[in-house]
């Protein structure tokens, strides 16, 4: 299993779990009509944005330190 797969794996959990935290917080203290979908999706699409940008750069320098190493 790759160091990719794995860390996209963990991803995937941690922005469903967070959603789920999240939609819970929402439905249990709205003051007023709010969508209970597309609200969480923003924000758990911006968590999962970041952190997937976090697994690619963590990603490319395990795959890529070698070579970086052998230069200096």
């Amino acid at each position: 299993m790759s160091l990719f797969y794995l860390l996209v794996t963990i991803l995937f959990i941690a922005t469903a779990i967070f959603y789920i935290v999240f939609f819970s917080l929402i439905y249990y203290w709205h003051l007023k009509k709010t969508s209970y979908v597309i609200v969480p999706v923003i924000f758990t699409f911006e968590f999962f944005i970041t952190g997937f940008l976090i697994v690619a750069i963590i990603s490319i320098l395990v795959k890529y330190l070698p070579y970086i190493i052998n230069i200096i």
